[in-house]
């Protein structure tokens, strides 16, 4: 498949892991991003371990765990600092469990991967036509001529909107805001995530002695876009320490806001010559990192099968098929992790609590299991 020629709409990571994938295994590539530059507003990032075990297939495993932070574990707090929950899992491999990066690092070195020449800026794409051959249409008056489309467009994809119009985002029900620290005139070492009545707030550390943060809180569409660092401490005011000088220290350019919004599935991921990656495929909440973890696995398993396959059609069915098995049982573990979250009365929170507390360490570590190995399904596809 030498002389394939496969675009890419989006320049995210899904987009980049796509064609990286997709390079390593010989195929012809090429990016079409709609920004002047490749980048979003700066914040930390979590990977889980399978999208750690992704990179490693696609060869960038060594350089990520030289620009990040990692651990095994995440522990799960109260609102008053008490340890409920270990999630804890002991890999076969030396892979971690979590690593902890920059976007702007882990943009930096994708954009190092990929071959010269195969991202295209400021290709905005308007439209596109699919008649056996593929043409995209951009604003800038240009055309682009491919033999397949993947669309890594995000989870507002006008791909996704023409193909399946009846195809919705829908509002989760939840506001997030994501901070940085730099210089932390505290230190934190641990990744911890704190369940309370209030809201989830997770902290996780960063090279050169920053802090990440994260809050999810329960909302209404666009209701709390106009809070301010003062309103989230007022909102976490009772949790425990660090929570507070976390707030006080980070500068309000350092906070994003986004309303939070997933897409029911879809079936099929493809239309002809078409397919859909990443938040464009499957948008949902990012619990345990998996929203960008999971749009690096799409990458490695595409790629994958159009290593084993005599086409790139008959890799794209054999991807929606294989693929969507997985992406339900990982939607399905966090919908579970999701609906335990967001308890917000105290009394079932205190019960909650109690019950995380009580199940064995071997419970929760075979959930983080099944989510974060991927060699099995790797391997079943030989």
């Amino acid at each position: 498949m030498d002389d394939v020629r496969i675009a890419i709409v989006g320049g995210g990571i899904s987009g980049l892991c796509t064609a990286i994938a997709l390079q390593k295994n010989g195929i012809h590539a090429e990016v079409y991003e709609k920004e002047k530059r490749v980048s979003e507003p700066d914040t930390g990032i979590i990977l889980s371990g399978n999208a750690m075990r992704a990179f490693y297939i696609m060869g960038l495993g060594p350089e990520l765990r030289n620009n990040g932070l990692e651990s095994d574990g995440c522990l799960l707090k109260s609102d008053l600092g008490n340890t409920i929950a270990n999630f804890h899992y002991q890999p076969p491999a030396h892979i971690p469990n979590y690593l902890f990066i920059q976007r702007s690092s882990l943009q930096r070195l994708l954009l190092d991967a990929l071959l010269p020449g195969s991202l295209h800026l400021e290709k905005h794409m308007t439209d596109f036509t699919d008649n056996g051959a593929i043409t995209l249409f951009f604003k800038d008056g240009t055309s682009a001529e491919s033999d397949y489309l993947i669309a890594c467009d995000g989870a507002a994809s006008s791909v996704r909107s023409k193909l399946f119009p009846n195809s919705t985002l829908s509002f989760t029900g939840f506001s997030c805001w994501r901070g940085i620290i730099e210089d932390s005139p505290f230190k934190v070492s641990a990744y911890t995530e704190t369940w309370g009545a209030r809201g989830r707030f997770g902290i996780a550390p960063l090279p050169d002695q920053q802090i990440f943060w994260y809050a999810l809180i329960k909302s209404t569409e666009g209701s709390l876009h106009e809070w301010a660092p003062i309103d989230l401490l007022f909102n976490f005011f009772y949790y425990h320490d660090p929570i507070q000088e976390i707030l006080e220290n980070t500068p309000n350019d350092q906070i994003i806001y986004d309303d939070l919004y997933e897409l029911k599935p879809l079936t099929p991921l493809q239309s002809g010559n078409i397919l859909l990656l990443g938040d464009a495929a499957h948008a949902s909440m990012p619990n345990i990192g998996q929203g960008a973890s999971q749009a690096v696995e799409d990458a490695v398993y595409l790629a994958k099968w159009v290593s084993k396959e005599d086409s790139v059609s008959e890799a794209f069915i054999k991807y929606t098929l294989h693929r969507q098995e997985r992406i339900k049982m990982i939607k399905d573990e966090m919908k579970i992790y999701g609906f335990a979250s967001q308890v917000d009365f105290p009394i079932l929170c205190s019960i909650r609590n109690k019950l995380l507390k009580m199940a064995p360490p071997s419970f929760h570590n075979e959930k983080l299991r099944r989510v974060i190995e991927i060699e099995e399904d790797m391997d079943a596809m030989q």
